[in-house]
């Protein structure tokens, strides 16, 4: 009896670590990193641990289906949410007229771009852009390389259903860290 007792409470605890490790399977998901649109905080080469089903808030890295070709996944930070007014000047991310506070902004390139229709891109928006509404069900986001990086001001905005997931941890030769 204690034989068959022992063999039950160890089916048990295997069958439930299989459904725990099935579990964070469907909750999260892991990303390789091919570009540095993120530098400095997340580098080519990292991995970054994404949850699903997650909703996103300003500030959150998140993964998500690139608009112009959507079986390339890209990460990038969410800046605006959906209703807000989005402009920049002379690199300065502005959200409903309010200068925002980016300590994860990156700028390599110390040369600012004057606003001027006849620049051709990515000069022309990379440093002064908008002002712009954030549609219904989408987001804006930025990478923190803001001086090379491919972002919504050159392709637009994030529709809420191609967001894949939210950034949790970035697995890099640094260290484990959360973002």
């Amino acid at each position: 009896m204690a034989g068959r007792v022992r063999f039950s409470l160890l089916g048990c605890m295997l069958i439930l670590l299989t459904l725990v490790g099935w579990g964070l399977l469907i909750a999260f998901k892991i990303y390789r990193i091919p570009t540095g649109g993120m530098d400095p905080a997340i580098q080519v080469g990292d991995r970054v641990v994404a949850r699903k089903w997650v909703q996103p808030k300003r500030g959150d890295i998140i993964v998500f289906d690139y608009p112009p070709q959507p079986n390339t996944q890209f990460i990038k930070r969410l800046v605006a949410l959906p209703g807000e007014t989005v402009e920049i000047r002379d690199k300065q991310l502005f959200v409903n007229g309010k200068k925002m506070d980016e300590i994860y902004a990156w700028h390599a390139d110390a040369q600012t771009f004057a606003r001027d229709p006849k620049l051709p891109e990515p000069y022309r928006s990379r440093d002064q852009f908008g002002p712009a509404v954030v549609p219904a069900n989408a987001f804006f986001v930025l990478g923190d390389n803001r001086d090379r990086s491919s972002d919504s001001r050159y392709w637009g905005t994030v529709a809420r259903g191609q967001v894949r997931g939210v950034v949790v941890l970035i697995i890099s030769p640094r260290g484990v860290i959360t973002p």
